[in-house]
């Protein structure tokens, strides 16, 4: 008996299952960009329809995803919120701008700068002291206050605080200005030291008198700019290669000779003196 010939072998069977897995594929990619962008409504929808394919009748009810859990979208940054990229501050630069802060939110006119490793405070002197006067104002004390307090509880992280005292040039004044500007500054710091409770140790004063001002002493403006406090506060790292060099070139501050913003007395000429 003459034997059937066998049929003609399928040779495109390969063609359903690579369909079937780049399908397969696909629809995983596209399910990965869905649950990307928490979409709660599709990711319900989502569960419920593979919850009926298995024959359970449980209605799935998917809560809100905190906001800082979210993932984020496809192509968006990756970086999740509420995290800075940028280095924390320093010990000195969290007090500057804690102090800043305070100083905003009593309308208190006060310059504040810092950097790594030390603060630089410039009081107007109608702040602290009248006309001719080295008795503290009563309206400066919430002020001394409030950075003495700093001072105290961050005692370990200062090495030093400098307090310097300036008066301006100004004809009529029967008050010598070395002793003015001398009894200014430690006024600040025998205030510090006995009613905040500052390390005295660490209290430098100095009185420069007026032969560092900041700006002309032939207007009244200029004159107000120039009676002045400048506080210093040195972190306890603090070293002279830290300051930056604009802050240098004008202060030093274990030089008496290098004072910020300072005009050259020479360049100006005299002065008639009071």
């Amino acid at each position: 008996m003459k034997r059937k010939e066998r049929g003609e072998e399928n040779t495109q069977e390969w063609l359903n299952t690579y369909a079937d897995m780049i399908t397969l594929v696909l629809t995983f990619f596209v399910l990965l960009y869905s649950i990307s962008n928490v979409n709660i409504t599709k990711l319900e929808e989502i569960a419920n329809a593979m919850q009926k394919k298995l024959g359970l009748e449980t209605n799935i009810k998917l809560e809100e995803v905190p906001s800082d859990l979210k993932f984020p979208a496809i192509g968006e940054d990756s970086v999740p919120n509420g995290f800075e990229t940028d280095q924390p501050l320093t010990q000195m630069q969290s007090m500057a701008a804690s102090i800043q802060q305070y100083m905003e939110d009593q309308d208190i006119q006060v310059n504040v700068t810092s950097k790594e490793n030390y603060i630089y405070i410039r009081f107007k002197n109608d702040l602290l002291f009248g006309p001719d006067s080295s008795v503290l104002l009563d309206n400066s004390r919430d002020a001394l206050n409030y950075i003495g307090t700093l001072l105290r509880d961050d005692d370990d992280e200062i090495s030093a605080v400098y307090i310097n005292g300036h008066t301006a040039e100004s004809a009529g004044s029967l008050v010598n200005d070395r002793i003015l500007s001398s009894e200014r500054a430690a006024n600040v710091a025998i205030y510090l030291e006995d009613q905040v409770k500052v390390d005295p140790r660490k209290l430098i004063t100095r009185g420069y008198g007026k032969y560092y001002p900041i700006a002309d002493n032939s207007t009244k403006e200029g004159r107000e700019q120039n009676r002045r406090v400048d506080m210093i506060i040195l972190g306890k790292d603090f070293q002279i290669t830290d300051m930056a060099d604009d802050d240098a070139e004008l202060f030093n501050p274990v030089s008496p000779f290098d004072v910020p913003g300072a005009i050259n007395t020479e360049q100006e000429g005299e002065k008639t003196s009071g």
